[in-house]
């Protein structure tokens, strides 16, 4: 089998959004970009040539703010409205839209950084911590009843809008887990791309593009060849040189990235 992933782009659009797209295009990438509201209101020509080109659009809620830290109400106002932005983005591309994918804004799913519920899977506790702790800008402190309660009500409303999980993996983190159960996007590999902005660059583990590519070498997951990964990654101006070059050393290690669906 070969080595096999689906790539994810989050925070959608940003200023160098054609570029990302040109050159994901030029290399045969296909990707799932998810968009935020509020800028794909400001900058929506990019997204609708994205969609022409063959990816596909997903919904990364209007202000990228930690479900945690609003109520049940707003949350589903955050999402109607960048739902209405990416029909529009589907109707001026003259593309019929594939499916209605989301993905929570920092993973946070409601209860803040526990993204799962950690205490129920003993034997995956630790790969998980590490998936989320590792490439997530997230607080481990564990949530409270009124956010775990929100978190349910957000899975049932996104089924019930007609959301579906875009992808699965087969590893046992993740097939083995609630991962597995939800209505939103997770993934299975951070490339934590964002920790080389100017805003986080050396206040976190990972200073240099030399550092993310040692990460993916030493993932203990990432090489296996018995199922698809879900990268995560970022649209942001200063992100994209990185997402491509990751990108580039991933595909330079033999891996296949696959089309959403397949």
């Amino acid at each position: 089998m070969a080595l096999r992933a689906y790539l994810t782009i989050d925070d959608s659009p940003s200023a160098r959004t054609g570029d990302l797209t040109e050159a994901l295009e030029k290399r045969g990438i296909p990707a799932l970009l998810f968009c935020r509201g509020d800028r794909l209101e400001q900058n929506p020509a990019p997204v609708a040539r994205g969609i022409q080109k063959g990816f596909v659009i997903g919904n990364h809620a209007w202000s990228h703010t930690r479900f945690s830290a609003l109520p049940f109400e707003t949350c589903v106002v955050e999402i109607e409205k960048t739902e209405k932005l990416i029909d529009a983005a589907y109707r001026d591309a003259g593309i019929a839209r594939p499916g209605k994918y989301f993905r929570f804004p920092h993973m946070d799913r409601g209860a803040g950084g526990w993204v799962i519920d950690y205490d129920t899977v003993p034997a995956h506790r630790d790969a998980l911590l590490k998936l989320f702790d590792d490439g997530l800008n997230i607080s481990l402190q564990k949530p409270s009843a009124d956010m775990l309660e929100k978190k349910e009500k957000l899975q049932e409303y996104l089924k019930k809008s007609g959301f579906t999980a875009p992808f699965a993996a087969s590893f046992p983190f993740y097939a083995e887990t609630e991962m597995a159960t939800a209505i939103d996007a997770m993934f299975t590999f951070s490339t934590a791309d964002w920790m080389l902005t100017k805003r986080h660059l050396g206040k976190w583990p990972y200073k240099t593009l030399d550092d993310l590519r040692k990460k993916m070498d030493d993932d203990p997951w990432l090489w296996q060849e018995d199922g698809a990964h879900i990268i995560l990654s970022h649209d942001q101006e200063e992100t994209v040189d990185t997402t491509i070059a990751l990108v580039d050393y991933m595909v330079a290690r033999g891996f296949e990235f696959l089309k959403c669906g397949e």
